[in-house]
């Protein structure tokens, strides 16, 4: 019964979030680099639909996988972090709630992504998984943004 309850309340909280974050505006997840400043893909979203960034984290090996929301007034939010191991939620400043699991409302805004392995790195957003590895070097950093209206242009999708 207290699974169940603690489920429920999950559900409540995120569906809370996404009802804040306004109904099915459509905007684009936009993938970058750097050096040279160029776009490399994006993905088509909803606002306010979760969109999931997955890893493996470097320092602890384990997966983690970040929820995330859009909201035109806030930005990038993380709404829950899940992963096996402790220290995932020690370095993000989170308790977690005994199932691997963080529920929270922390705003992000553009997101800076480095790694030195982009191998295990994939964002999940409009029913489609974009594989980071080969978008660029491992070491180069990729920015993460939204664009909404002409900025979106023609989405672009290469991935799996």
């Amino acid at each position: 019964m207290r699974r169940g309850l603690r489920r429920g309340l999950l559900v409540s909280i995120i569906a809370g979030v996404l009802g804040a974050c306004g109904g099915e505006t459509k905007v684009c997840l936009e993938l970058s680099s750097q050096e040279p400043a160029r776009i490399l893909t994006r993905l088509p979203v909803k606002t306010g639909t979760p969109f999931v960034f997955e890893f493996v984290n470097s320092i602890y090996r384990s997966p983690v996988r970040e929820t995330l929301v859009y909201n035109p007034a806030e930005g990038i939010s993380i709404v829950m972090v899940e992963s096996p191991c402790d220290g995932v939620f020690e370095y993000y400043g989170l308790e977690p709630d005994g199932t691997g699991r963080a529920v929270l409302n922390r705003r992000v805004g553009d997101i800076r992504i480095r790694s030195h392995d982009y191998k295990n790195h994939r964002i999940r957003a409009g029913g489609k998984t974009l594989h980071l590895e080969g978008l660029v070097a491992n070491g180069e950093p990729l920015i993460l943004k939204m664009r909404g209206g002409r900025e979106c242009g023609k989405p672009v999708f290469s991935g799996g």
